[in-house]
């Protein structure tokens, strides 16, 4: 048996593999679209069945319903103009809009393709019933975690984090906290005055009632990098708050460190619920809680912060 180097790598070369298995696919389609006696490309599919099913749109709106990138459509927009399949028009209800729509020589196409779709359809369905019947949810599953947290994202956050070390409240690193939250409040919203309570009085909002206050410090420079804090909210239940890492560390792991810590910290406190509030435009940060086992409820409350969207929780 010949050996598959692609295969015995596992997840190491699951991009070439899912390649593998898309090349061969295509390349049958071409066959099989030979055959039929139509002039049609398998990779011109989706943009046609759009455009076929739904009538003329965008590029931004068609990359947008097709989950591909801009360049890609307009990529296969052109290979389809140039087989007089597709053109652009202007928008009958914004001369200002340039649409993409079939050509008549397009919509004479459809009718000749339906029975060809409809055959692949079920020789695909056999295909996937007789190898792997939970493939489709699978992909599914799959496309909402890189939803969730691109490969990129992964990658970057398994770092080992060997320069970074977690430390405690001291009131010279005040300025610190205040400074590092600044930062990221006011490159995405408005610093608010409920910000205002916690930052230029951290002893008396937060560690006086029973809170800590966490610092990544850089080991070789001493700098201050990233920052959270642990609010006490009642019993057995705390707040994490005030989480931010300097634009310039991020990437670095110290948010994940800061998360451990925090974690550990919140147990050690006896709390049993530790909750946040945050902004689903915050997406490195969504990522970050939902690898810790936070997850999205329904707001118990309104929340202090107009910012505030997005309500998550875990038990400890």
């Amino acid at each position: 048996m010949t050996e598959d180097t692609i295969a015995q790598l596992g997840h190491l070369a699951l991009g070439s593999r899912l390649k593998r298995i898309v090349d061969r696919l295509m390349q049958d389609g071409v066959l099989i679209y030979r055959d039929s006696g139509t002039d049609f490309q398998p990779r011109w599919f989706p943009l046609f069945y759009a455009l076929a099913e739904h009538g003329p749109d965008s590029v931004t709106r068609l990359a947008n319903k097709l989950g591909v990138s801009h360049p890609s459509v307009n990529q296969t927009a052109t290979e389809m103009k140039k087989a007089g399949l597709i053109a652009t028009y202007k928008d009958s209800r914004d001369r200002r809009r340039r649409v993409l729509a079939l050509t008549t020589q397009g919509k004479s196409l459809v009718p000749l393709l339906k029975p060809v779709w409809n055959r692949i359809e079920r020789s695909l369905t056999g295909l996937v019933e007789e190898a792997a019947p939970d493939l489709l949810q699978a992909l599914s599953a799959l496309e909402a975690a890189l939803e969730r947290q691109s490969f990129y994202q992964r990658y970057v956050s398994s770092a080992p984090v060997t320069n970074i070390r977690i430390i405690g409240w001291a009131p010279e690193r005040a300025d610190s906290f205040a400074a590092l939250n600044k930062e990221w409040i006011s490159q995405y919203f408005t610093i608010e005055p409920t910000d205002l309570l916690a930052l230029e009085n951290p002893e008396a909002y937060i560690i006086g009632p029973g809170g800590e206050i966490l610092f990544a410090e850089q080991v070789d420079t001493g700098e201050i990098i990233g920052t959270c804090a642990l609010i006490p909210r009642g019993e057995n239940r705390g707040e994490l708050a005030k989480m931010g890492v300097t634009s310039s560390a991020r990437g670095t792991g110290a948010g994940r460190k800061l998360m451990d810590m925090a974690l550990t910290v919140a147990r050690k406190l006896g709390w049993q619920v530790l909750y946040l509030e945050t902004n689903d435009r915050l997406r490195p940060a969504l990522s970050l809680y939902r690898q810790a086992g936070f997850i999205e409820l329904p707001f118990p409350w309104r929340s202090d912060y107009a910012r505030a969207n997005v309500y998550m929780e875990r038990k400890l």
